[in-house]
């Protein structure tokens, strides 16, 4: 099974998804970025959590840290 199709059928983490949107965000991979936004979604409308970091809070979200950058 392909990273597409992996996406598609929510397969990875959130770990997972966050490495990937690292890399594709390096690549101004589009596809993959609105692909790793759905997969996101789709597992908290499932009931999935993304862990915790340490510091206390989830990861960010790709609007989030667009946020951040531009103040």
């Amino acid at each position: 099974m392909d990273r597409i199709e992996k996406l598609k059928n929510d397969v990875y983490s959130f770990e997972e998804l966050d490495t990937l949107e690292k890399n594709a965000t390096k690549l101004n991979d589009l596809q993959t970025l609105d692909l790793i936004a759905i997969s996101r979604l789709s597992k908290i409308a499932k009931g999935e959590q993304p862990t915790k970091e340490k510091n206390g809070g989830a990861t960010p979200s790709r609007s989030q840290t667009r946020s951040r950058r531009g103040r």
